[in-house]
């Protein structure tokens, strides 16, 4: 109950920063940062000896004739998402400091942040789909508004992308829907019992075997389109780099935990109506990701737009490892999904930390070229020492949390992948090809003397980015925080 407690007061902090004009960023800050300490607190008290399966559940009928009623519930992918919302939403809010947005910006962070943990705590389709709307129109209205040059474009292709996914999303929750009532004469949109493999094989796949395969496409294009993965990421590079800083941290970290969740959240507990086929073309498509988003990310000369292509070439891990868990057997199957599961973890607080860095560059150089500027780390010392952990972590240093993650994909694709791992491994090399030199190109050589004396970071700033290095090091260092719940929620389900 106290996690529902938690969701209605956020829903009433957006609503109050709408309206808020003065003072407007310290109250968004100090509302987001409320539902942080909460979250964490219910976490910290409820997942101390998680086992497996859903706690806190409740529902509140609205309509019992169709099976409408607002079911929420949370297991282990849905506490280490929330928290991870929660993290990268402050965050967000406490860099616009740096420029001066309206109250719009902060209410509609917030309302981003309302559908997200909404999102997560849903059990019933119908509001599982109502919060993933709710999540699509307010960063396409901050594109729209707040963006660089070219938001019209960038906000109208992120919207079109999504609301075709949205609308493929819709019709096979319906297709679930349909059946379920014809089978059984009773119409619910529960997601636990619409989600039971042997109804899905009983009732659908051995009547009409093609109904299966649209109902796998739909959730599929929703959840890759949000990733983003190859080939419908075309919305990535323009809404990543016309959106300003905050809004790129919310979309690398927040918004692409959507297809990690879907993949997790929906589909893990059908596997066994995916077939083997679907499985490898899964894993295919992931090392394809991996390979061509690093291939096409070190060619860019904006750093942001090459951080944004590394942040989907890392979502193609999650790509592999939930492929792997449905070919694996046993313990493998295990790791390779909690993997997956950690990975949506650590990739959202990494590019986290390297967009807020890089964001801190931004406004004392006035550029986003790699090209333009070298010597940073002459004037500054301390967001250049930051950018540089945030990449070492996105290549997957040891120590950090990036290396968990994908050294449990890895080492569990292995039995299942064999010699083809070495594609893998291809991309992971590009990966780190790129990274080193951008940092190279940036922080070291001759200092850009054009640009004149150059501000290091001030107390709160280090304080925000200590925050997030702290989260990625500990993670690194002791994954047992999140890994063991993860892997109890995994056991419970597969």
């Amino acid at each position: 109950m106290f996690i529902l407690y938690i969701f209605i007061l956020l829903i009433i902090f957006a609503i109050i920063s709408l309206f808020v004009k003065k003072q407007r960023w310290a109250v968004a800050t100090a509302e987001s940062a409320i539902i942080l300490i909460l979250t964490v607190i219910y976490a910290l008290s409820r997942f101390y000896n998680y086992t497996g399966g859903l706690i806190s559940t409740g529902s509140y009928p609205i309509d019992k004739s169709i099976g409408i009623s607002f079911s929420y519930g949370i297991d282990g992918l849905s506490v280490a998402l929330l928290f991870l919302t929660t993290v990268i939403m402050f965050v967000a809010i406490y860099m616009s400091k740096v420029e001066s947005f309206d109250r719009r910006f902060f209410g509609l962070m917030l309302f981003t942040e309302v559908g997200l943990y909404g999102l997560l705590i849903s059990r019933n389709f119908l509001f599982f789909y109502v919060f993933w709307e709710v999540i699509i129109i307010p960063v396409f209205v901050m594109i729209a508004l707040f963006g660089g040059e070219g938001r019209e474009r960038a906000s109208l292709k992120f919207f079109v992308y999504t609301q075709i996914g949205s609308v493929l999303l819709l019709l096979s929750i319906m297709t679930l829907f349909a059946y379920y009532g014809s089978a059984y004469n009773v119409f619910t949109l529960n997601m636990s019992t619409l989600l039971n493999p042997a109804f899905i094989t009983k009732e659908i796949t051995d009547k009409v075997p093609f109904w299966t395969d649209f109902l796998l496409f739909g959730f599929f294009f929703a959840f890759l389109v949000k990733m983003p993965s190859f080939p419908l990421h075309s919305w990535l590079p323009d809404a990543y780099t016309v959106s300003p800083y905050p809004l790129t941290i919310v979309l690398s970290g927040a918004i692409s935990l959507m297809g990690g969740y879907g993949f997790f959240g929906v589909l893990m507990p059908i596997a066994g109506v995916i077939s083997p086929s679907v499985a490898w073309f899964i894993i295919g498509l992931g090392i394809f990701s991996l390979v061509y988003f690093a291939l096409t990310a070190m060619f860019q000369t904006n750093t942001k737009k090459m951080m944004s292509y590394a942040s989907a070439a890392s979502m193609g891990f999650i790509l592999i490892a939930f492929g792997d868990g449905l070919i694996a057997t046993s313990i493998n199957s295990f790791t390779s999904y909690a993997g997956g599961i950690y990975q949506i973890l650590a990739h959202g607080l990494i590019m986290g930390l390297v967009f807020a860095s890089l964001y801190l560059i931004k406004n004392r150089t006035g550029t986003d070229s790699n090209l333009s500027v070298s010597g940073l780390w002459r004037d500054l010392p301390y967001i250049s020492g930051f950018f540089l952990a945030g990449v070492m972590a996105s290549l997957g240093l040891p120590g950090l949390a990036g290396f968990i993650s994908e050294a449990s994909i890895v080492l569990s694709s292995y039995y299942v992948l064999g010699f083809i791992i070495f594609f893998i491994i291809f991309g992971m090399i590009i990966t780190a090809s790129y990274h080193v030199w951008a940092v190279q190109k940036t922080l070291n050589g001759p200092f850009t003397e054009k640009l004149g004396k150059l501000r290091d970071a001030n107390a709160s700033e280090i304080l925000i980015l200590s925050f997030l290095f702290i989260l990625i090091l500990l993670l690194g260092v002791y994954p047992n925080l999140f890994f063991a719940p993860i892997l109890s929620f995994v056991k419970g389900v597969v």
